[in-house]
């Protein structure tokens, strides 16, 4: 049993453009207007992954949490292929946490469980980068990040941060298809990648002040959406 769940969690790809979802939830925007999320919520998610063989929910599943931890690994030094192991690992490791009855969501949330996981990966790299470092000398004299891995409050702080830029991430998809496609891609320059409002205007042919204003629109559906994504993410 455990190597078939290895199997249907291992053979998943990433849609990096998001999961897929039905509509679940409602959501209310500043003016009043109620509309329903396309986002699939963590419980649904959840409930679907009782049954092993449902691939598609596991593919959900792998797609909204994989690309989360994968910038979580980066952001410590890991290289692109040492983060998509230590990504697969952790979805691999709760996988068959979930099937084997230890996940109790009533005595955690389930990003908590997964930070727990993650941690525990990237510290499996850090011993077996220690090996290699101890077998190369640095020259340099320097001993390398792996030796200078932050401790548990400075993982948690930058796990919490890396969770709710997925969230946001999430709530942008939300909007995407009530925007039009210009006003998505100069938010996308301007706010998330740090192009200036003029660079972002000449690629799109745009006015500073229309850029500026794409920005605050989104921003504002953004906002709109955010309690109530972190509630279901």
């Amino acid at each position: 049993m455990a190597a078939y769940r290895r199997s249907v969690c291992g053979n998943l790809q990433v849609n990096r453009y998001g999961p897929r979802g039905g509509h679940l939830e409602k959501a209310v925007t500043e003016e009043g207007e109620s509309f329903r999320l396309k986002t699939t919520t963590c419980t649904e998610l959840l409930r679907g992954l009782r049954t092993v063989s449902n691939q598609e929910v596991w593919r959900q599943f792998v797609d909204r949490y994989q690309p989360m931890i994968e910038r979580y690994g980066m952001r410590y030094g890991l290289s692109a292929a040492d983060a998509q192991d230590a990504s697969q690992q952790t979805l691999i490791s709760f996988c068959e946490s979930y099937q084997d009855g230890k996940y109790d969501v009533d005595k955690g949330r389930l990003r908590v469980w997964l930070f727990g996981i993650a941690r525990n990966q990237i510290r499996n790299l850090n011993r077996r980068q220690q090996r290699k470092e101890r077998q190369v000398a640095d020259e340099s004299g320097h001993t390398g990040f792996f030796n200078q891995l932050p401790d548990d409050d400075e993982l948690e702080r930058v796990w919490d941060e890396e969770w709710r830029d997925s969230v946001i991430r999430q709530c942008l998809e939300e909007v995407r298809d009530s925007v039009d496609a210009k006003s998505i891609e100069a938010f996308e320059l301007f706010a998330w990648r740090g192009l200036d409002a003029e660079e972002v205007g000449r690629r799109l042919g745009m006015t500073p002040n229309a850029v500026f204003i794409a920005k605050h629109r989104i921003l504002k559906r953004i906002r709109a959406l955010q309690s109530k994504m972190e509630d279901i993410w």
